[in-house]
């Protein structure tokens, strides 16, 4: 049974094929920015990644695509980095040209699903995903579920305030973690991209380490908060961003030893890299369909 997977993002768009839990075929492309630039683009990719086995022979296709979601109406609302698709109904839009079942979920939600049932969290009960990227997605998956929350928009941690009177949002709030936490952080102090300072990090430039440190405590606030309220086993870090691990991870820790309130939960709680590395997005969407929610390996 074949599945195609698709990780919607800001700056780019993942596809993957899966038979039988096996991908067959990935690809990264550049997002578009408008409405009908992104479903031309959806479209025209999927025909190609699905030639072989043929359209007719495809299952279904899972997109992970930013939130917040009216789920009852498979509806994109208002994504705060990806304006196009507000006010969008995808999965309607896809189904009427391609005849083939459509679902849509949040991207992180289909990051950390991926994670919490075939990566790094696999086998823990309570597992949150972060992304970070161009902004900052995040999920909660309990058990083998993703929790969605009583309207189905929990796990927006991005938009959690971290500065009560800190910098405003693109979501219109003051403060959002995703401000300090995210490519935002990165480009408002140094005007340069995530990936560009890494680069200067690596070659041993102390003053791109330092804004790494920097972007590590920021980083270490919103973990201590969540660990302080959700207690979970196991964070999953992702995101492009997360390749810079070494150099902000260490900063990242010493908040969260200073923040938690539980020493158990301080000793215990266990943040790991993504597994997937930037298609765990893509491969999570698949799982959004029954055939694969029952599955426990890749």
């Amino acid at each position: 049974m074949h599945i195609i997977g698709i990780d919607i993002g800001a700056t780019n768009t993942r596809f993957v094929l899966l038979k039988d839990l096996v991908v067959l075929r990935s690809r990264k492309i550049s997002t578009p920015k408008t409405k009908k630039e992104i479903i031309e683009v959806l479209e025209k990719n999927i025909r190609e990644i699905a030639i072989k086995p043929g359209l007719s022979k495809i299952f279904g296709i899972g997109i992970g695509v930013p939130g917040p979601l009216n789920k009852k109406r498979d509806l994109i609302l208002n994504p705060p980095n990806l304006i196009g698709l507000k006010n969008c109904a995808l999965p309607e839009i896809i189904e009427k040209d391609l005849n083939i079942k459509t679902k849509i979920e949040n991207d992180a939600n289909c990051f950390i699903l991926a994670e919490a049932r075939t990566g790094v969290g696999k086998g823990a009960e309570i597992v949150v995903g972060i992304t970070l990227g161009s902004g900052l997605g995040s999920g909660i998956v309990v058990g083998d579920r993703i929790y969605q929350g009583f309207f189905g928009n929990a796990g927006e941690i991005g938009h959690m305030t971290i500065k009560f009177d800190g910098l405003k949002c693109s979501c219109g709030s003051i403060g959002c973690f995703e401000e300090y936490a995210s490519q935002k952080y990165i480009k408002r102090r140094t005007r340069i991209s995530a990936q560009e300072l890494n680069k200067l990090a690596v070659k041993g430039d102390k003053s791109a380490q330092k804004i790494w440190q920097e972007f590590g405590r920021n980083l270490g606030i919103g973990l201590a908060n969540i660990i302080n309220i959700l207690d979970p086993e196991v964070i999953v870090i992702g995101g492009g961003i997360s390749g810079a691990n070494k150099f902000f991870m260490k900063s990242a820790r010493k908040e969260i030893q200073k923040r938690v309130l539980s020493p158990i939960s301080k000793k215990n709680v266990k943040i790991k890299i993504t597994k997937f590395k930037g298609f765990a997005g893509a491969i999570g969407a698949t799982l959004l369909f029954n055939h694969y929610e029952k599955s426990s390996c890749f």
